[in-house]
């Protein structure tokens, strides 16, 4: 018996040795974690977790939302993970976004890439390689110029009519104003990018379910955007990989269209978007190989369509509440004397106009999470040094609502305040909002973006009077803003 308990007891020692150990070294490990950035206020267990910032999501709480809370409590720098950290000052934005150090995007956009086919297709929005993206944009740059897309105008002018003859129809009726809003952003995408619509404004109808595929996109980013390993694991691994064979509507519309077209089945003018990738494509196959076609033109569709929709509803939605500013914004539509879709060149310079369209893109703020990797070495962004390999953010909701820039009435749709700026003061303001982000990654889509508001919201308000039904915001679904814009329509002429 003596040498069983002996035995025992030795084994029992070495676990316990072994547990010691062990304990020791995961103890030495989150030790280690936190006191990289040890010097950084936040939430203790946010230092030693991304779990603690992915239960709030997943709880439903919005990035923004905390984030705001958590600069309220500890000022305008703070951590909330273990290698996160957020800034809440205007002048951060140039310093962590800017060209004088381009920093690589954060494992955070992970989520955002889908799979199609099996293979995983990194857009330019997803690609964390600056070298790589440098490459594919001298590329590309050409076809988002702001020239390019003028000549394309014609093609988001028969758009907007189509829009504006379904909206006359039903004139007198309750329209759901976002829902058709949604239609012509996607049709007008289409009809650039493959020099035809899918029909949905024609139709009244989300024809291919795109939408809800679309808003899940976002949704997944928002929920897995904390832990990047993780929606990895569970949704790129081989067995994924190897049984999915479509991501989305989306991509099947995109895989059809670019077989269409290498078939000869659709002929094109060259001038439209997916005709300039394919082009792209055969100078430098190297660098745009037929997978970055398809990544292309579904990350063109579907951050151009969603995102100039639900800006155009959130607009209109202010607009309907400030009749002063309605009442202006018409008065200057109508000693323009424009043509109805308007010229682009007609109304690009009208001021009111201009400020209506840069107050909504400041309140219309990203509520994700856009971090960068701090690197090939340590920074002192804003007076607080940051050790390489850490991920840094900025809360647009904070930086384009700050009062020492805007103003008291920051929280406000008050366009106004652009007018009375000089040309410094509003760079610097449209910086801090960064609606179209900021630096080398800036929007590609930018350009056309603000021709397609402009031409939208001057035809609209030229178009029609707008009784409001049921206007406001609804919450978020996934990362996206809910907008309901119930409205009963009155043609002006």
């Amino acid at each position: 018996m003596m040498p069983r308990l002996w035995l025992d007891s030795q084994a029992a020692t070495s676990a316990a040795v072994l547990l010691g150990l062990a304990t020791l070294l995961f103890a030495i490990s989150l030790y280690r974690r936190w006191q990289r950035l040890a010097h950084i206020p936040g939430p203790l267990l946010a230092s030693l977790t991304n779990f603690w910032a992915a239960i709030k999501i997943w709880r439903g709480e919005m990035y923004h939302e905390f984030i705001q809370d958590l600069h309220a409590k500890y000022g305008p720098v703070v951590r909330f993970g273990p290698n996160r950290v957020s800034f809440s000052q205007p002048e951060a934005v140039a310093e962590i976004y800017g060209t004088n150090h381009v920093y690589p995007k954060a494992a955070s956009y992970g989520p955002m890439i889908v799979l199609a086919n099996g293979q995983e297709i990194a857009s330019i929005i997803t690609l964390r390689d600056e070298k790589r993206v440098s490459e594919v944009k001298r590329h590309i740059s050409a076809g988002f110029s702001h020239s390019t897309w003028l000549q394309q105008e014609d093609q988001i002018n028969s758009t907007i009519n189509i829009l504006l003859e379904q909206l006359s129809s039903r004139a007198g009726t309750t329209v759901p104003l976002n829902t058709w809003l949604s239609f012509w952003s996607f049709d007008t995408l289409t009809n650039l990018a493959f020099s035809d619509t899918r029909g949905f404004l024609e139709s009244g109808k989300d024809l291919d379910s795109i939408f809800p595929s679309s808003r899940a996109r976002f949704a997944h980013w928002r929920t897995w955007s904390a832990l990047p390993w993780l929606e990895t694991l569970l949704y790129k691994n081989k067995y994924a990989q190897t049984s999915q064979k479509t991501s989305n509507p989306l991509a099947t519309l995109a895989m059809q269209r670019i077989k269409e077209r290498k078939s000869g089945e659709k002929n094109a003018t060259g001038r439209d978007l997916l005709g300039r990738y394919l082009a792209a494509s055969q100078q430098a196959p190297d660098v745009i190989a037929p997978k970055d076609v398809l990544a292309l033109t579904i990350s063109t569709i579907h951050a151009g369509s969603e995102t100039t929709a639900l800006f155009s509803s959130f607009l209109l939605t202010h607009l309907l509440k400030e009749h002063q500013v309605l009442a202006k914004l018409e008065d200057e539509l109508q000693n323009a004397s424009v043509a109805v879709p308007p010229a682009f060149n007609e109304i690009d310079k009208l001021p009111y106009l201009d400020a209506v369209i840069h107050e909504g893109l400041r309140l219309q703020t990203n509520p994700n999470c856009t971090e960068r990797t701090v690197s090939p070495h340590n920074a002192d962004i804003c007076g607080t040094v940051i050790p390489a390999g850490t991920d840094v953010s900025i809360s647009e909701v904070l930086t384009a609502r700050d009062k020492t820039l805007y103003g008291s009435d920051a929280e406000s749709f008050r366009p106004e305040r652009w007018l009375d700026v000089d040309k410094a003061r509003k760079a610097e303001m449209i910086r801090a909002a960064f609606a179209f982000a900021y630096g080398r990654r800036v929007c590609t889509g930018q350009h056309l973006a603000m021709i397609e508001v402009k031409k939208l919201i001057a035809s609209l308000i030229i178009s029609f009077k707008f009784k409001p039904v049921d206007v406001g915001m609804r919450g978020y679904d996934g990362a996206l803003r809910l907008i309901k814009l119930d409205v009963r329509l009155t043609p002006k002429n």
